[in-house]
């Protein structure tokens, strides 16, 4: 059950989001699926950091989190929606991309480090895992390794598939979608927030 949960939240943070996102989806129309999906293979190694590291940290706090689950709720969906509306009713800005001649290694460290400095995935992914319920999840020796390689899974295919779609779509797609796309990522975030708060409230 961990596996999967951490799939699922692979998939939701490796939604077009944000200018990185759009970053590598303007790089699949420009440089090419290979370089745009090594790129985006950056974003999914911080999202399998970032992840590992809420989660023990989460874990290492469950008596506190128990006791103040409903506010703790609250205050995740809060955020969730505040990050979700300025995604979604924002103007997105796109990193302009330059002729680099980076190497697939150059390209992966390059969106490795734009996403690290990225804390706020912290509280998103604390987010997505109270929605989820990762905590209520049997807890053993392996849990942090499904819990890594369910995130790595869900991230790297999403991306595969985005990165697919854009390049043999290319013809199709302006910068205009790839901003929709992203207004779309944050308008799901936005619903997580908004579905977390209404469980809090309902439980």
């Amino acid at each position: 059950m961990i596996f999967l949960k951490g799939i699922i939240t692979g998939i939701v943070l490796s939604l077009p989001f944000g200018p990185v996102g759009i970053y590598c989806m303007e790089k699949a129309l420009t440089e090419g699926e290979k370089k745009a999906y090594v790129s985006a293979l950056g974003m999914v190694s911080v999202d399998i950091i970032y992840g590992i590291i809420s989660f023990l940290f989460i874990s290492k706090l469950d008596h506190v989190i128990v006791r103040y689950e409903t506010p703790l709720k609250i205050l995740i969906s809060v955020f969730l929606i505040f990050v979700g509306s300025k995604k979604f009713f924002g103007q997105p800005t796109i990193k302009e991309l330059e002729d680099d001649h980076f190497t697939l290694v150059q390209d992966y460290f390059e969106t490795f480090l734009l996403a690290i400095f990225n804390i706020s995935s912290l509280l998103v992914i604390a987010g997505i895992y109270t929605l989820l319920g990762v905590l209520d999840c049997i807890i053993k020796d392996t849990t942090v390794l499904e819990l890594g390689l369910g995130i790595g899974i869900g991230g790297a295919s999403m991306w595969f598939t985005t990165v697919f779609l854009i390049y043999h779509f290319k013809k199709r797609v302006t910068i205009d979608i790839l901003l929709k796309l992203s207004k779309l990522s944050g308008l799901i975030i936005l619903i997580f927030g908004i579905s977390t708060i209404i469980f809090a409230f309902y439980k």
